[in-house]
């Protein structure tokens, strides 16, 4: 009975060693973790909801948005088009994938274009920042048409780039927070058809 006693203790020892170890380096996380923006909880909760429904880290990390009934590809394009000359950015290349696939292999595609945007002043201001964001760069919107033949148009989410980390400068703020609501007013206006 004594040596079950001892393992007993032994064990506990062990637990409570553990255990202290394991809430220190937690407490570092925690720490670490709340010197981020105060929008980073929500950023990462939305992204762990969206990653446990789809199993997929790239559906977890982009905005979507289906093309309303009647609207076609071209619509979508033209009214993409309007938006970002009235929002104030420029549109820096297109490329027709699908087109492209198409020449190389003789065989049909579904859809898929991947159109480019750019403010070259926020563009330099965030890599003034952080050269890393030299890879979020040009903003992108590409648009597929689905395996059920639906078309849709897909672009980063940027508040992952906004508010995932610590608090960006006022001014890189500000800047973003404005591509953010362009990227999102094109999308919408490419979705609609509006031009």
């Amino acid at each position: 009975m004594k040596i079950v006693w001892n393992l007993l203790a032994v064990i506990g020892l062990i637990a409570l060693i553990g255990g202290g170890f394991a809430y220190s380096k937690l407490q570092g996380e925690i720490a670490a973790f709340n010197e981020l923006d105060p929008g980073a909880k929500k950023v990462y909760g939305d992204m762990w909801t969206k990653l446990k429904e789809t199993g997929n880290s790239a559906d977890a990390t982009v905005w979507k948005k289906a093309l309303a009934e009647g609207v076609s590809p071209d619509d979508a394009e033209e009214a993409m088009d309007s938006a970002a000359i009235e929002l104030g950015i420029m549109a820096v290349g297109k490329l027709p994938l699908s087109v492209q696939v198409e020449k190389m292999t003789g065989e049909k595609q579904r859809y898929l274009k991947i159109f480019q945007y750019c403010n070259p002043i926020t563009a330099m201001t965030m890599v003034d920042y952080s050269d890393a964001f030299s890879a979020y760069l040009p903003c992108r919107i590409s648009m597929i048409e689905d395996k059920n033949g639906k078309f849709w148009l897909y672009a980063l989410d940027m508040d992952m780039m906004i508010s995932g980390g610590k608090t960006l400068p006022p001014k890189l703020l500000k800047a973003a927070v404005e591509v953010k609501a362009v990227m999102l007013g094109i999308m919408e206006r490419g979705a609609t058809g509006e031009f």
